[in-house]
């Protein structure tokens, strides 16, 4: 094997200094040799040999709302698009999280209510061949969240194999953990169907047990699915409804494809429309199918309103996405939803990212906490409209990361939430004039940072405890990005993310992808920053004014780095309480380990007051961050 020259292999976790001298993000041997491979580039593209695996689902379920028991049945096509033979194909049954012994690392404790005996398959076969489902079966093997199943004859490369898989499990009635029931009549369903695991070019078979906290790795596949519920219940789900004239009232079948064709906001299913129960017709199966998706949810309810919109999100081709939310009357500020989500994802369409919202579906349905898949999300209702506008954009952002760009939240999770917290910033604010998620981040970075159980942001996700998750992958994962916005300016930013998606759309990208794709594109050694924000631990956002020197109506300021992490330089002058001036340096002034740098200002009216900072450059110790001019 050839030597990979311009990266330096370490161990991932190793403690990195600001001071270090080999400033290089850090390759593990996997990607060592998936560079050797040709799978990936050490410029950020992939390789000419890049390959990945993908499924066809064709899934029957059936929603017992009663007794709250899911049934399904499914036929699996799994396509082996890797140079490698398969003894062993993994599956994912996430609802064993609810399992007795399982391991659980989620924020939301699980109610002892809802502890079962897990996902039970009923009959399995593949290719035709039935396996053995007993407990004491030499093909099956469970542990944790993954089932094992071991081929009688191994999968060849590049060649499929067919799996049928029915299987039931109990619905969780206590316990919300991005699936559960939301009131007697109302279910929210996601990560609920066996699914084959990723099988990629890094790691092989991806076998991090789901925790109940850690989200997203799945490939992208299609998916037919047909879900049967009790007479007048309504289904909203991933993808292209395929049946709606049958399973809807032809009055509200109309209402929704005049709205799918509108500018306007149609109340579809109205409140007495529900008390007059003439919404749904005797139909009980409602059927969707997707294309190039990585998972599938659903909502059903018996008694939720229905608002649809459409709008347009490619200008050039006049191409739509319909809109809708589905959400129970009493659901605080779930009015205005509609409209949130609309001017959401026209700003994604029109400015940033700037990429035409990928998918031509999306259903807003109100559940609890917050929580994305393609085409549909569940999201709480919140008595302030500002975070409702926070809570909706920052879900429906996650069309890009992971839906388009496969990103892997259980190794990365800053890629994903990070990204989906600094993308709709500057639309949610013009949306809610008092929301300023950006401060909100810079002061709670400010405040976290350094704290004793800080790790890298480059942290595998799945190691992370909750607490420390939601701080690195949120907050610093979208002050890293805000920092780079800033040291870049924002056109080049915009299209080294611009590039970066384009390239990894439908893939699995790396971090080093994003890295050597922003490095790649700016023609910039960006090392520096990469070692400094994601791999260090312990760097603070610490800037300091030091000393002043004046020599007639010329001031040099002399600036001190006391957390040693990169940031920008601001400083504003002041003559009596009057502003006089501004001058910034970008964080590359600190690259080498450099503590202290020179910045100077000139001006005709005498200085008195000197303030370094602003609101959007996180500093944790502000005390020392005013200079008064004797």
């Amino acid at each position: 094997m050839k030597s990979v020259t311009v990266f330096i292999i370490t161990l991932l976790l190793t403690t990195l200094s600001f001071v270090a001298t080999a400033q290089h993000p850090t390759v593990s041997a996997n990607e060592a040799m998936a560079y050797e491979k040709g799978t990936r580039n050490t410029d950020g593209t992939p390789g000419a040999n890049y390959w990945q695996n993908s499924s066809d689902y064709y899934i029957q379920v059936s929603v017992d709302v009663k007794n709250k028991v899911l049934s399904g049945r499914e036929r699996i096509v799994y396509s082996n698009n890797s140079p490698d033979s398969l003894k062993t194909i993994v599956i994912r049954l996430y609802q064993d999280v609810f399992k007795k012994g399982v391991n659980r690392n989620s924020i939301v404790p699980v109610n002892p209510a809802d502890i079962h005996d897990g996902v039970r398959i009923t009959s399995l076969k593949v290719n035709n061949e039935i396996v053995d489902v007993s407990e004491n079966s030499r093909q099956l093997m469970r542990d944790g969240t993954l089932m094992y199943l071991i081929l009688s004859k191994k999968m060849a490369p590049h060649s499929k194999s067919e799996l049928q898989i029915e299987w039931n499990f109990d619905f969780p009635q206590h316990t919300l953990i991005r699936m559960g029931t939301i009131d007697s009549t109302s279910m929210f369903v996601g990560q609920w169907y066996p699914q084959i695991a990723v099988y990629d070019d890094i790691n092989r078979w991806d076998t991090r047990s789901y925790n109940g906290m850690a989200e997203f790795y799945s490939d992208f596949s299609n998916f037919e699915v047909e879900i049967t519920v009790p007479d007048k219940f309504m289904v909203w789900a991933t993808g292209d409804p395929q049946n709606l004239k049958d399973v809807l009232q032809p009055q509200i079948y109309s209402r929704y494809t005049e709205a799918c064709i509108s500018d306007e906001i149609h109340h579809v299913i109205t409140e007495e429309d529900i008390l007059n129960k003439k919404i749904t017709t005797q139909n009980h199966t409602w059927k969707f199918k997707a294309t190039n998706v990585s998972d599938f949810a659903f909502g059903v309810s018996d008694h939720y309103l229905w608002d649809v919109t459409s709008v347009i999100v490619d200008k050039s081709s006049g191409r739509r996405t319909v809109v809708g939310t589905a959400y129970n009357k009493s659901a605080v500020n779930f009015d205005n939803v509609i409209s949130i989500s609309r001017e959401t994802i026209r700003s994604l369409s029109e400015e940033m990212p700037g990429i035409p919202y990928p998918f031509p579906y999306l259903t807003v349905y109100a559940g609890d906490f917050g929580m994305e898949y393609p085409m549909i999300t569940n999201v709480g209702p919140d008595e302030d409209f500002g975070m409702t506008v926070y809570a909706n954009s920052h879900e429906i952002t996650h069309a890009y990361f992971p839906f388009l760009v496969g990103t892997n939240e259980t190794v990365c999770g800053w890629m994903d939430e990070g990204l989906t917290v600094f993308i709709p910033e500057n639309s949610q604010h013009e949306i809610a004039p008092e929301l300023n998620i950006g401060a909100y981040n810079t002061t709670a970075f400010a405040h976290y940072a350094g704290i004793q159980d800080e790790v890298a942001l480059i942290t595998p996700t799945h190691y992370l405890d909750p607490g420390i998750y939601f701080y690195l992958n949120y907050a610093k994962g979208e002050q890293a990005l805000r920092m780079l916005e800033m040291e870049l300016g924002p056109e080049l930013f915009k299209t080294c993310l611009l590039t970066f998606i384009e390239r990894w759309k439908y893939k699995h990208p790396t971090a080093l992808d994003f890295f050597n794709t922003f490095s790649n594109v700016s023609k910039r050694d960006l090392n520096w920053y990469w070692m400094a924000w994601y791999y260090q631990t312990g760097g603070i956002p610490d800037l300091a004014i030091k000393s002043l020197t004046k020599s007639g109506n010329k001031y040099t300021v002399v600036v001190e780095n006391k957390g040693q992490l990169p940031l920008p330089i601001s400083l504003t002058f002041y003559s009596d309480g009057k502003a006089v001036g501004t001058i910034s340096a970008s964080a590359s002034k600190w690259q080498g380990g450099r503590i202290e740098t020179e910045l100077v200002f000139e001006s005709q009216e005498p200085v008195t007051r000197i303030v370094l900072g602003s609101e959007t450059i996180p500093d944790a110790n502000p005390d020392d961050n005013e200079y008064l001019v004797k």
